[in-house]
């Protein structure tokens, strides 16, 4: 198979995340054929030295250091799988307008918080007169990387279909799109598995009764006041349940100018007004890939158990890869967000319009 050189041109023309995708069809498409991730890599896209680099940072992390075009496109590619989902995905959205650090061997990362207090602001002095100094208070994001974890199955026959990069690259983005929003827009607690919700200690506003075109107005002049209080507001964004970003759309027109991301993660009646400048977000640039075709799994997107000792035991329904001839991809990656100051996230539910 001939193939033309690569440039560096070329690589501009594709996706970072296109790249993740390359390095999970090789893993998937090297153990149908019983090759290697590289020689599927060369087969498929001749030389494409930046899903050699994705696919030598998924077993030797360390390999990733070196700097270099390749390398350093290499990194953001988990960053730009994320970014793609924005079709499906408001936290992706939302990263992709807030602060992104890297979570590259880190255990904990704290970022600075926001001075919003006018108290702590500087002062105006006259010719010849003593300056204040002031002792700033610093809140700050705790940023924890948890491990996001996407499990796929493919048959035999996908696996070797011509299209198998493209499922892949779909499956892959909308679980991890899907599974960023599910927890970001929650009030569940942070654990040893997840990053807390953004709504953790937030109180809801209460919603306004009535419906129409005052309720909307009631309700959004309460989140924005509260943002306001908090000392936010200017860069917000609103993120809301798909039936009210509809009929928020439709009533506020186009002079309205603050984003409205609708999130099929939040429950219907639920709008929420986050302040862009106070979001962080990182994530790991390693991921790491497994595949199996021997293996069975609960085959449960939601509360995955072990197959037998839960409840129930055995778990249902459990799935063969060896019986339907099957083949699993599992890939990981570490990831964490936050918000530089408190309050600056407001949220309602049971919106009546």
């Amino acid at each position: 198979m001939n193939h033309k050189p690569l440039v560096p041109e070329d690589l501009v023309r594709v996706r970072p995340a296109a790249h993740l995708a390359r390095a999970a069809t090789a893993h998937l498409r090297g153990y149908v054929k019983k090759s290697t991730p590289e020689y599927v890599v060369a087969q498929m896209w001749g030389r494409d030295p930046v899903t050699v680099e994705v696919l030598r940072a998924a077993t030797a992390p360390a390999t990733t250091t070196t700097s270099g075009w390749a390398k350093e496109l290499a990194r953001v590619a988990v960053y730009d799988l994320v970014q793609s989902t924005t079709s499906i995905s408001a936290g992706a959205q939302l990263i992709d307008r807030g602060l992104q650090l890297s979570l590259d061997g880190i255990a904990e990362l704290r970022v600075p918080g926001r001075v919003l207090n006018a108290a702590a602001a500087g002062q105006w002095v006259a010719e010849g007169q003593p300056a204040p100094a002031r002792q700033l208070s610093f809140a700050s994001a705790i940023l924890q990387p948890r491990k996001l974890s996407v499990l796929m199955t493919f048959t035999h026959e996908q696996a070797e279909s011509s299209n198998i990069e493209a499922i892949v690259r779909q499956t892959m983005g909308e679980a991890a799109g899907l599974a960023i929003d599910t927890q970001m827009f929650s009030a569940t607690a942070g654990d040893a598995a997840k990053p807390p919700g953004l709504f953790v200690g937030v109180a809801p506003t209460g919603a306004a009764t009535g419906g129409g075109t005052n309720a909307i107005m009631t309700d959004l002049g309460k989140l924005f006041g509260a943002l306001a209080n908090a000392g936010a507001g200017k860069n917000a964004v609103i993120i809301c349940a798909v039936p009210e970003a509809v009929t928020l759309k439709a009533t506020l027109g186009p002079k309205w100018d603050y984003d409205i991301i609708p999130s099929t993660a939040l429950p219907s009646g639920t709008v929420a007004v986050v302040e862009v400048a106070s979001f962080v977000s990182g994530f790991s640039a390693v991921p790491t890939f497994r595949v199996a075709d021997q293996a069975s799994y609960h085959a449960e997107d939601t509360s995955p158990q072990d197959i037998t000792g839960g409840t129930p035991s055995p778990a249902v329904s459990v799935k063969s890869l060896f019986q339907t001839n099957s083949i699993g991809l599992k890939m990981d990656f570490h990831a964490a967000w936050g918000l530089r100051a408190a309050g600056h996230t407001q949220y309602l539910t049971g919106a009546t319009w």
